[in-house]
């Protein structure tokens, strides 16, 4: 097993037992997300997280939240995305955003009592819930899952870098400007979108991605307000150009729970507190129903080209008698789904590169996607900047769990990871950068090593008649023989998969080497 630095996963012997009752331990090769911790002494003084046991009835809680950021669609606004998205589909496709725009047409019923008693569990240390059966955390696997937001792509910081891009933006503030000149000295939803609706200009679209943006994904400060700061993103969305949402909604979400745990914690000894939240807490609920089975209603089937979030459109929820016992004893018996979406279709992403043409061509894309749900890093939202632990919740992966390792922040810059990681998150870089690069370089005796954004180093030996690929996830030689050691099937089918994909990207990279070589 190749042990480079680059790599994100590490292998080794070790003596494993069962998540749910710690019985049968199993000595095997094991899988684990980076970085974990070289010593148990490390982590007892560092790191050791604690359930709280002083949980109170949500019912009871004397605090008054305000979920901002929790939106439902207008009639009007179903309609708009109707009648735009014969026009304009293959755009939101391509820019990674068709399953997110379908996702803001759906209403989800809220559960507060279920958020309050998630919230009490949030640690803001390690931004995962920490149950008496260990932690979990809501990924970016389930934001790009569950509402379609790309993982990949431009940061949503990227600035306008053409002279038409300019220009469109300008246009956009001339239109705002016409807004606040009203009365209500602001600029509304409503108004905005029924200007654009019943007008036929050339800003429609960009018009429609600042509505959606302002509403349904960066709501802040000011409800049902157009936000300005969107429109560098929408005017780049609305150019097929694929920005990295789901960090940015991600962060988002971290921060809201960090700051519902805090004022629940000063709940318990002061009365009459209110708290106001924008991100979009849907997805802290959904990620409930997802995960627990215990806790879900009757959820609808989901039709072709549907995203996930479907399957809880108008759906009313369960009330539970009993909800904090269910979440802390939910570590049984399956009561908690660590991998609820393995057997779901992966998104479709289509690369603006022309270059990448494949049989496959969304999956160097899929692979860097991968990746970047699988490795620490910070995530730079609008105004707020977090950690991203997956190593603390690797069985969400369907890696082993190790005990993690502590990470220091890096305080250079957000798209790079903590001192402790392995470069920039692929598919991410400090300046806007729309073509991903595989760097292709030989090294010693012959071999040929791929680098991916820095994340992950594939090794192909070639002995002149076939090429052999060898990865830092999975040995290919050595997989058949990881079966009947006690391996969770569910990791020799992740390592499997992931591998495949390497080999695919291989294929490509070989084409591309040919191209250039012969023209």
């Amino acid at each position: 097993m190749d042990a480079s630095p680059h790599t994100i996963i590490e292998a080794r012997e070790e003596l494993m037992v069962s998540p749910s009752s710690g019985a049968n331990p199993t000595h095997r090769t094991a899988y684990f997300l980076k970085p974990c911790v070289s010593s148990i002494k490390e982590s007892a003084c560092d790191f050791l997280l604690h359930h709280s046991t002083d949980t109170l009835n949500p019912s009871k809680l004397p605090i008054k939240v305000r979920y901002n950021g929790w939106r439902n669609p207008q009639e009007e606004w179903k309609t708009w995305v109707q009648q735009l998205q014969p026009k304009y589909e293959y755009l939101w496709i391509k820019a990674g955003v068709d399953k997110a725009i379908k996702a803001s047409t759906y209403e989800i019923h809220r559960n507060d009592e279920l958020i309050l008693e998630l919230a009490q569990r949030w640690c803001s240390k390690t931004n995962t819930f920490i149950f008496p059966w260990g932690e979990a955390t809501i990924t970016l696997e389930d934001i790009k899952v569950c509402w379609g937001y790309s993982v990949v792509g431009a940061p949503v910081s990227s600035p306008l870098e053409t002279n038409e891009q300019k220009e469109t933006e300008a246009e956009l503030v001339a239109a705002r400007r016409i807004f606040n000149s009203t009365k209500a000295r602001k600029v509304v939803h409503k108004p905005w979108m029924m200007h654009f609706m019943e007008n036929e200009t050339k800003l429609e679209h960009e018009a429609f991605l600042v509505l959606w943006l302002s509403r349904f994904v960066f709501p802040a400060n000011s409800p049902d307000t157009i936000l300005k700061s969107v429109f560098p993103i929408a005017i780049h969305l609305a150019r097929g150009i694929e920005m990295a949402i789901a960090p940015a909604v991600l962060a988002s979400i971290y921060r809201d729970l960090s700051l519902l745990n805090s004022k629940i914690n000063s709940a318990k000894f002061r009365s009459n507190l209110a708290l106001s939240l924008w991100a979009p807490f849907q997805l802290v609920q959904i990620w409930a129903l997802e995960r627990f089975p215990s806790l879900q209603p009757h959820p609808h089937p989901i039709e072709q080209g549907q995203p996930r979030m479907a399957r809880w459109d108008r759906v009313k929820m369960m009330t539970n008698k009993n909800l904090k016992l269910t979440l802390d004893s939910a570590g049984a018996r399956n009561g908690f789904m660590w991998r609820p979406y393995k057997n779901s279709p992966p998104l479709k992403v289509y690369n603006e590169n022309d270059m990448w043409e494949c049989d496959n061509p969304s999956l160097d894309r899929e692979l860097l996607s991968f990746c970047r749900c699988l490795r620490v890093s910070e995530l730079e939202g609008m105004g707020c900047i977090e950690q991203y632990l997956p190593h603390r919740v690797a069985m969400q992966f369907g890696m082993d769990q190790d005990i993690p390792a502590m990470v220091a922040r890096c305080k250079k810059d957000p798209w790079i990871n903590f001192k402790g990681s392995y470069g920039p998150p692929p598919g991410f870089t400090s300046k806007f950068k729309r073509d991903q690069e595989v760097d292709v370089v030989r090294g010693a005796n012959g071999q040929i090593e791929d680098v991916l954004g820095g994340v992950t180093r594939v090794k192909i030996e070639d002995d002149g008649n076939e090429a052999k690929i060898k990865s830092p996830f999975s040995d290919r030689n050595g997989a058949n023989n990881m079966e009947g050691q006690g391996i969770s099937p569910c990791i020799v089918e992740t390592a499997s998969n992931l591998e495949n994909r390497i080999l695919e990207l291989e294929r490509v990279v070989a084409k591309l080497k040919a191209a250039k070589f012969w023209g």
